[in-house]
Parts: C-alpha cells; sequence; structure tokens
C-alpha cells in the first residue's frame, strides 16, 4: 500500500492542475454536498493558487485529490475576495476562500434489483 503524500491537487477537466501542501488547505464539510476550502499560505504562493480558480465559471467541473488516495469528483460553484492579514506572532499570509458542490454518488445503484440485502 502506498504512503499518503502532503499535498493535495486540484484538476481541472482541460488537465491543468495546481498542487500545494496539505497544511495550508483546510475543508469544512457543509450540507447538501458543498465543500469550502480555505487556502491560508505565505503571501508568495497565494497568486498562483488564486489565478487557477479566478477563470473558473461556476458549476465548471474540477477533481481534488488528498495526499493521492483518488480523485473527488465536484463543481466550482464561487471563490471569495482574497484577504492578506498578519497572525500574533507577525507572520504575514493570505488567505483566500473556494465553494466546490461535491457530485453526490448514487449507491442504491450498485445493488442488484431484487437485493434482499440489510
Amino acid at each position: 500500500m502506498s504512503e499518503i503524500t502532503e499535498n493535495i491537487v486540484f484538476k481541472k477537466d482541460s488537465g491543468e492542475e495546481i498542487s500545494t501542501l496539505q497544511k495550508y488547505v483546510g475543508l469544512k464539510s457543509r450540507q447538501g454536498g458543498i465543500l469550502t476550502v480555505n487556502f491560508r499560505t505565505p503571501n508568495e504562493d497565494i497568486g498562483e493558487i488564486k489565478k487557477f480558480f479566478e477563470g473558473m465559471r461556476s458549476s465548471e467541473s474540477l477533481k481534488y485529490n488528498i495526499g493521492d488516495t483518488g480523485d473527488v469528483e465536484c463543481y466550482f460553484k464561487g471563490i471569495a475576495p482574497l484577504l492578506k492579514q498578519t497572525d500574533d506572532t507577525g507572520f504575514e499570509y493570505s488567505f483566500l476562500s473556494i465553494t466546490l458542490q461535491e457530485l453526490k454518488k448514487n449507491y442504491d445503484d450498485d445493488a442488484p434489483n431484487g437485493c434482499s440485502c440489510s
């Protein structure tokens, strides 16, 4: 079995992708399959991330892969304005939030018709 890597990768259908360290990414699952992805990175790292998501259309399909554990399919919903902040120690960082809609899996279709599984 392979090890889980430290990166999270976002990939567009065009094949364009961006990879960032998991320690800079926070995920919040919301009701109805909505996922908020928060990037909290050093200022010098946020430009590439922002550029990747800024050009996306609402409902454009996207995949993410956490630690090389497998692709999760979703739709892009939107991007919040970029914030620049300073923490208690004086470290300056950028904060960017995007919203995704995970594709709903219909697991009931996996069961054969007439299955009496419980």
